[in-house]
């Protein structure tokens, strides 16, 4: 690992101002601390399970992580798990990728907030800079590295992140935080906690602004509010309730039309959940939400081929999703628990230039708001055969407009041989729906007063006329993803260790891939041929993942992550292996963090993540590696507490290129200053 040299000319900068009294015993763990700090697992069956009983490979990142990474996006914390790989598209827009055959939508992932999710519903993917959601309202990020398909359906088809809010007993009286730094950075939240009996509730509102990437147009400057409320009905019953929005300008550099554009946003969400306890051993609960995803955009710019005419390409989007679920867990004895329910929703879409209903286009198409329901069944049943030997066994039906009926089915055995190891096998068979983009989408673009030197004699010019970009397939399957997993765990309490081992296989099947070779339209005189989605491929994915940490004292922690990814593809419409490296080989990462005297702390870490390419608008990627330091010093007393705090991404400022190559990205730092009053 040639790569990690560059980690260990930074590290001496934490390790020199660490003194020496650092190993007195005041600091170690006790037994009784390292078991409190276990880590348990919500989101792999639905279940509360330590991570060593859960049927899948599991990464947390606590608040002490969070806030350790000097991260100001949520997408940036993902750089920490095995086999992740954070880039941006269209300047400075998030894209969070897992085991590579991805485009900028990143279809293939579920992402969750309190159980609510925000997979979108036209494109897929997560539009990870438009959540209502502040990072300081966090308390703990979930992510399950394998399909989750018996779990939470369809979209979690490589990977689950549920990202899990404080409850708002935990963030009570003040609390303000500002940003301001380099390239534009200028961020402000304020946040106010309190309770009333049984009643607790909180608000955040806040800010986001930068400049993005130096050479790209992409400045941005959004607002969002967030408000939570938990009440205690009576001992056995609970309410949350939940409200956010999220709106503002960002700029899209369009690198294809040579040209930029500012989209406005603007989302909402609201989400109600009530859990009733039955008793010790069954409890109930009640979840619906409603989102929506307002997008207004639109180019209008001369041609870039010579100024030969102009296009007008309406991206705006509005689309809408309401859900509605219930869900059972019951007891049986001290060896089994169920848990089981059911779920519908609804998503809607107005896409008109994505759907060719824009008027620009002079066409209707057959629906203005295109819709797909959807309707499913899950359970899993977890089951201690004996005291070293357990077993779950899940599964997900899901009925859908665009893909018929599905089922995903997992499996897997955990030999918790010992107290401090465990070895888990998993075989698991997951599915993923088509978007609607894939699936209804008629892409088309309004050229006007065109000298298009194609133009055949027969067309005047000036004119006017439709040029159709691409188009969705409503006679595609569902992919499938047969995966395969041996894992290993180790709690070693006594050093403070933990490690998890993970080595998989994974078999695609029926990969959906838009083909640019085979339609063409002899009418359309601006392009002469569209482009169409197709199951068009297959893949093997093969490899391993480490999960490291080292917790020898309570003012020390190191995190160590690697993956190694092995990717073979064969899709029809591309030349051989041509697909093969949108996975990155090799992806490290590791954070090192320190508290000091003098109510000091800092961290340090370190990423690299080896050659790749990308689907869509992604483009070859050379290998890059980059070192953050963040350091920071706390004050006040028991009622008004604060810290200030510096940060430096990129801190030997090895300028890379990230997803597409024009994408440079170079040093970046910003002080941040937070105050609580309680």
């Amino acid at each position: 690992m040639q790569h990690m040299k560059y980690f260990y000319q930074c590290l001496p900068v934490l390790l020199l101002a660490t003194p020496c009294n650092i190993f007195a015993t005041e600091f170690l763990f006790s037994e009784e601390d390292f078991l409190s700090e276990l880590p348990v697992v919500l989101t792999a069956t639905r279940l509360s399970q330590p991570a060593r009983e859960a049927p899948a490979a599991t990464t947390i990142i606590d608040r002490d992580i969070i806030k350790a990474s000097g991260a100001r996006e949520i997408a940036e914390l993902f750089r920490l798990v095995p086999g992740f790989m954070v880039s941006h598209d269209n300047g400075y827009t998030p894209i969070v990728t897992y085991h590579g055959l991805s485009n900028e939508n990143a279809r293939r992932m579920q992402v969750l907030i309190d159980g609510r999710s925000v997979y979108s519903s036209a494109f897929g993917g997560v539009n990870w800079a438009d959540l209502p959601l502040a990072i300081d309202d966090i308390e703990r990020i979930e992510v399950i590295r394998g399909p989750n398909a018996a779990t939470y359906g369809a979209n979690a088809f490589l990977s689950t992140i549920n990202i899990i809010t404080r409850h708002s007993s935990a963030t009570g009286g003040l609390f303000t935080r500002a940003n301001t730094g380099s390239d534009g950075i200028h961020d402000g939240y304020l946040r106010y906690g309190a309770s009333n009996g049984d009643l607790g509730y909180r608000l955040t509102v806040g800010y986001n602004h930068d400049k993005g990437f130096p050479d790209r147009t992409d400045t941005r400057h959004v607002r969002l509010a967030n408000f939570r409320s938990d009440y205690q009905l009576s001992p056995t019953n609970s309410l949350e309730f939940q409200l956010g929005y999220n709106g503002g300008t960002r700029e899209v550099d369009s690198k294809t039309l040579q040209t930029s554009t500012t989209r406005r946003i603007g989302n909402h969400f609201a989400q109600l959940r009530w859990r009733r306890d039955v008793s010790r051993e069954e409890n109930v609960s009640l979840q619906i939400y409603y989102q929506s995803e307002r997008r207004s955009q639109r180019y209008d710019v001369v041609v870039p081929f010579g100024g030969l005419g102009r296009v007008v390409v309406d991206g705006s989007i509005f689309a809408r999703r309401l859900e509605a679920e219930a869900q059972h867990t019951r007891h049986f004895g001290y060896d089994r628990r169920l848990v089981w329910g059911a779920g519908i929703r609804r998503d809607a879409i107005e896409a008109p230039g994505f759907f060719g209903t824009s008027p620009a286009t002079g066409y209707r198409g057959d629906e203005d708001v295109l819709k797909n329901d959807q309707y499913r069944l899950f359970g899993n049943l977890e089951w201690h055969l004996t005291e070293t030997l357990l077993f779950n066994a899940g599964a997900m039906w899901e009925k859908t407009d665009l893909a018929g009926t599905d089922l995903s089915p997992r499996i897997g055995i955990n030999y918790l041989f010992s107290p401090e190891h465990s070895i888990r096998l998993t075989a698991s068979r997951a599915r993923r729906t088509p978007t609607l983009n894939e699936a209804r989408s008629n892409f088309r673009i309004a050229v006007y007063d065109s000298y298009w030197y194609q133009l055949p004699p027969s067309v005047s010019t000036p004119t006017d006329f439709v040029s159709t970009q691409w188009v969705g397939n409503p006679d595609l399957e569902s992919e499938t993803i047969t995966s395969f997993e041996l894992g290993y765990m180790a709690s070693l309490l006594r050093w403070g260790i933990s490690l998890d081992i993970k080595l998989f296989r994974e078999e695609f099947k029926n990969l959906i891939n838009i083909d640019k070779t085979k339609v063409i339209d002899s009418s359309d005189y601006f392009d002469g041929l569209h482009d169409i989605f197709e199951n068009a491929g297959n893949a093997t994915v093969k490899g391993a993942e480490l999960a490291f940490e080292y917790r020898p004292r309570r003012a020390t922690r190191l995190r160590l992550s690697h993956s190694i990814t092995r990717l073979d593809s064969d899709f029809p419409n591309l030349s051989r292996g041509e697909g093969d490296d949108t996975a990155p080989r090799q992806i490290s990462s590791l954070i090192a963090m320190q508290s000091l005297p003098g109510r000091l702390n800092g961290s340090l870490a370190y990423y690299f993540v080896s050659a790749s390419d990308g689907f869509g608008s992604g483009g070859a990627v050379p290998a890059h590696k980059r070192i953050d330091l963040r350091a920071g010093m706390a004050f006040g007393n028991q009622r008004t507490r604060g810290e200030v705090a510096a940060v430096v991404q990129n801190l030997l400022n090895e300028e890379y290129a990230d997803w597409r190559p024009d994408n440079l990205s170079g040093r970046r730092q910003y002080i941040s200053v937070s105050l609580q009053l309680d």
